[in-house]
């Protein structure tokens, strides 16, 4: 039996299409280790990125200090994880030109709340925006990039890495959502 190839057909849907309006999740992936890193994903539309969202599994060994609030500093449990985007920047027609951009760090498993030391825990939960703006990369109270989502173009390719940490494990999601009137294979 012969395989044939055909080449992809692409459509864009109306504006208010759902797919465009619905928020997703890349799935999954479990981090653990010095420098380890999660699956990495291809967008396959354009898309805009959301946060990222962290599950500790297993605390790690390495401490940071803390501002507790006006009280002082604490030294805490907690990893570290940097999110990181390679893009092709070279204009259409033209030969590969990739460039890579690193978010973070962001600190794993302590909720770092003024009044709280925020240690590490089994169980807990970290979600932060992704934004390239430096003053606001870390906790975004309201879930959102400081222009609603780091946009990303069909064929980024992303993951997360871990620290230096070689004993943590986490898991990591990435929250997103398609670009309205993003094209994508029919």
């Amino acid at each position: 039996m012969a395989i044939t190839f055909t080449p992809t057909n692409t459509k864009n849907m109306a504006y208010d299409h759902p797919a465009y309006i619905a928020r997703q999740v890349f799935a999954a992936s479990t981090v653990t280790g010095s420098a380890g890193t999660s699956t990495k994903y291809v967008a396959y539309a354009n898309m805009a990125l959301f946060s990222v969202n962290v599950y500790t599994n297993v605390t790690g060994t390495t401490t940071l200090t803390n501002t507790v609030g006006t009280a002082g500093t604490a030294t805490v449990s907690s990893a570290i994880f940097s999110f990181i985007r390679v893009t092709n920047t070279a204009s259409a027609g033209s030969s590969v030109s990739l460039s890579t951009t690193t978010v973070g760090p962001f600190y794993i498993g302590g909720i770092f709340a003024s009044g709280g030391t925020g240690t590490a825990q089994v169980g807990g939960f970290n979600s932060y925006a992704i934004s390239t703006n430096t003053a606001t990369t870390q906790v975004n109270p309201y879930g959102l990039g400081v222009n609603g989502g780091l946009a990303v173009n069909q064929g980024d390719l992303f993951w997360v890495v871990n620290g230096t940490d070689a004993t943590a494990n986490y898991t990591v999601e990435i929250d997103y959502q398609l670009q309205p009137l993003a094209s994508i294979v029919s």
